[in-house]
């Protein structure tokens, strides 16, 4: 991926232009038909889409390009919130477009899964919902960091509750524990011995050395390179030795609510200043990705229990990493990281809510199916239903017990009842049993 241009210091265009770019500023201020022209491009390139000099020096605009980019960083430090870290500042502007978008959120996070549709689902289905949702975030946010899997064999092997054969499903199974742990203390304030506690659990046994899973970097080594080409540096993490009053002051701005930002703003800068800081010699995104959701559980929106956020960053890896550069490269601005990840938010959001409108219609299916075949209950429909949209696929009763959220037990009656009435048969997979979907059945 190419590196984002890094446009010119503001102050320097500013010195060079003189009056060139008072004469258009105040072209652009006098109110107008030209004036008018110029606000339109404005709200394009800073409301509609906040733009990086990268794109818009690409852009064709009927204006002297570093000009216009001139007026776009004066309107922008008018609206500039700045947060300090350490020696360094960093800042956002909250865009009216943002401020739609975390009204949305605020209306639709209350009511976890009954405010998406409208329909309210059973306890044994939300339980369902929420494992499927676990095992997603934990399989994409390892799948970024290198973890080398599929989604379904991933799956697979957590519904299953094996042991990790390799590096990969180590990864998986810890992000799948450490998300399950998220809400066992979201009461507790930030500090630096929580960072470094998700962190291990995130990082146990996967690692080179135990030091680094649970020590901060003891050296400036560690950088964010191309992973096909080394040469190329995206990112060099602050010396290490500024690590840790960095995250002190991290610390304090997720305490601090003295200053309001809306919280599912602050997660997502946690999120970013993480990644930014760069604290340990690895995990460090897996640890940022975690905290966002920490931090959004402690703040009562329980309904990102249910969303799997990473899954569209494996879907867009290198719009996720220009979020980062863009900030970088443009004054530590913060806003383009925003920008990337509420729209992110969005479509996870919309997403869920297709899954459960899918899964609810399959539901109504299966009690339809239950009513037809004497002798099953609602869950041994909804099994039978796995059986005949898969039916090449043989499933252990493991994998039917970590789906369905019910003991060893109760899967293994379900499948011997389906399979008693003739529609699964079992078959010896090495030391197990595992059923498949019957040929014929009536």
């Amino acid at each position: 991926m190419k590196i984002p241009e890094k446009p010119r210091d503001p102050n320097i265009i500013f010195e060079n232009a003189g009056e060139k770019f008072s004469g258009f500023f105040l072209a652009y201020s006098i109110g107008d038909e030209k004036s008018a022209a110029i606000r339109e491009y404005v709200r394009k390139y800073n409301e509609l889409h906040y733009t990086h000099w990268d794109d818009l020096k690409r852009k064709k605009i009927p204006y002297d390009t570093e000009l216009f980019w001139l007026l776009l960083k004066v309107l922008r430090r008018e609206k500039l919130k700045k947060i300090g870290i350490g020696d360094e500042t960093f800042t956002f502007v909250m865009l009216e477009k943002f401020q739609r978008k975390l009204h949305q959120i605020d209306k639709e996070s209350p009511a976890p899964i009954d405010a998406l549709t409208g329909e309210k689902p059973s306890e044994a289905s939300k339980r369902q919902y929420l494992a499927n949702s676990i095992m997603e975030e934990a399989i994409a946010s390892s799948q970024l960091e290198g973890a080398a899997t599929t989604r379904a064999i991933a799956k697979k092997f957590l519904r299953e509750g094996k042991s990790p054969r390799n590096k990969s499903e180590r990864m998986i199974l810890n992000n799948y524990r450490t998300i399950q742990k998220l809400k066992e203390i979201k009461d507790l304030p930030l500090s630096l011995q929580l960072i470094i506690d998700i962190h291990l659990e995130i990082t146990s046994g996967t690692l080179e050395s135990r030091d680094d899973e649970i020590f901060f970097r003891k050296c400036d080594d560690i950088v964010v390179r191309d992973k096909t080409d080394y040469s190329k540096i995206y990112h060099q993490p602050p010396d290490f030795t500024t690590v840790p009053a960095m995250l002190d002051d991290l610390c304090t701005f997720a305490n601090n609510d003295e200053t309001f930002i809306h919280p599912i703003l602050k997660a997502i800068i946690i999120h970013f200043l993480i990644g930014y800081i760069h604290p340990f010699n690895d995990g460090n995104g897996r640890t940022a990705r975690a905290l966002f959701y920490w931090y959004v559980l402690k703040n009562g929106y329980d309904l990102f229990e249910y969303l799997s956020i990473s899954r569209l960053y494996v879907h867009s890896p290198a719009q996720y990493a220009r979020a980062y550069l863009y900030t970088e490269t443009d004054e530590n601005d913060m806003t383009y990281f925003v920008e990337f990840n509420l729209n992110i938010i969005s479509r996870a959001m919309d997403e869920l809510k297709t899954y459960i409108e899918e899964t609810q219609a399959e539901q109504r299916e299966a009690i339809s199916l239950a009513g037809k075949i004497p002798g099953i209950s609602f869950r041994q429909a909804e099994i039978l239903k796995d059986f005949i949209s898969h039916p090449d696929r043989s499933y252990a009763i493991s994998e039917i017990a970590g789906k369905y959220k019910v003991s060893m037990p109760t899967a293994r009656s379900d499948l011997l009842t389906l399979e008693g009435l003739g529609k699964l048969r079992k078959i010896k997979d090495g030391k197990r049993w595992v059923f498949l979907l019957k040929d014929t059945w009536a």
